[in-house]
């Protein structure tokens, strides 16, 4: 298949292309800037824009799938989690029926729902309703937390454990967290695109361990050999000076949204049968120690 990927140079795109290039498909690449690597028989590069639209319809033209990953976890200027998660999803959309393309899978994320408290959630609940809307072929995808050897979340982690003694744990790190390794997540999608009995189906990807927070900060401090200390911060605490501070543009490694997705649950609790996808699940601790094992110091 002819399969166009959008956000397909980030984290999780490396690894859907590398899987559908490794089933035989044919990929294309959308990229805000054109990539250095040669284009090649089965992948090539274009440049667009889902926020504006910019470049789509040459990007899909003459393309069998969609495969929308783009996201974003933190707003900066005119990159808001509307204009990604929800306008941006619609002009992919727009333009995959211009260019007659039935199949369409889509990147949400885990806690994804009406009403959300997070901004986050909510633009990711509008994306998911123009998909259902859409006309299309679509499969809906929502993972938890992803890890993985380029991951931003655990290695992030693993270096401040890294350098300092004492880590402050909001809420205690009482949210439960199910990781899912992002090879999984990959097969997940290649998966679905070819079963036609995945098309009109929500997947809630988890992988076979059920986190809390704390756990997972125990589980990574073992892994990269560090004895640690945790603090438990209260959130009511926290909040009004990352609020104070994000208001007047100071940069910062957590956002109030982040802060409000800290304090719910992130574990599969619905959609449809998983086991429909064929994939054996990666467990965290030896996912995490297949990278981070190598960085010990």
């Amino acid at each position: 298949m002819r399969i166009a990927v959008t956000g397909g140079t980030g984290f999780v795109g490396k690894a859907v292309v590398s899987e559908l290039l490794e089933r035989g498909h044919q990929v294309r690449i959308l990229a805000r800037s054109r990539q250095e690597q040669a284009d090649s028989d089965r992948l090539s590069y274009h440049t667009g824009s889902v926020v504006t639209g910019e470049g789509l319809n040459t990007f899909l033209n003459g393309s069998d799938a969609v495969v929308h990953l783009v996201g974003i976890i933190k707003e900066a200027g005119s990159n808001t989690f509307d204009a990604v998660h929800h306008q941006g999803t619609v002009n992919v959309l727009g333009a995959a029926r211009q260019a007659k393309i039935q199949r369409y899978l889509h990147m949400s994320a885990l806690g994804t729902r009406e009403g959300a408290m997070s901004g986050y959630h909510r633009s990711k609940w509008a994306g998911e309703e123009a998909v259902r809307e859409s006309g299309l072929a679509w499969t809906i995808f929502r993972p938890s937390i992803i890890f993985g050897p380029e991951d931003a979340f655990i290695n992030m982690l693993a270096d401040t454990l890294r350098i300092t003694p004492v880590m402050p744990v909001f809420g205690g790190g009482q949210s439960r967290m199910q990781p899912v390794h992002v090879q999984d997540v990959a097969a997940s999608f290649a998966a679905a695109l070819e079963r036609p009995g995945c098309i009109g189906k929500v997947y809630e990807l988890g992988g076979p361990d059920v986190l809390s927070f704390k756990d997972i900060l125990h589980i990574t401090a073992q892994t990269i050999d560090k004895k640690r200390y945790f603090i438990p911060v209260p959130f009511w605490m926290v909040k009004p000076p990352v609020s104070a501070m994000q208001a007047i543009g100071i940069p910062l490694p957590v956002t109030s949204d982040q802060l409000q997705m800290l304090q719910e649950d992130n574990i599969r609790k619905g959609g449809d049968d998983i086991t429909e996808l064929g994939i054996v699940w990666t467990g965290f601790e030896e996912g995490i120690r297949s990278y981070l094992g190598s960085k010990r110091e």
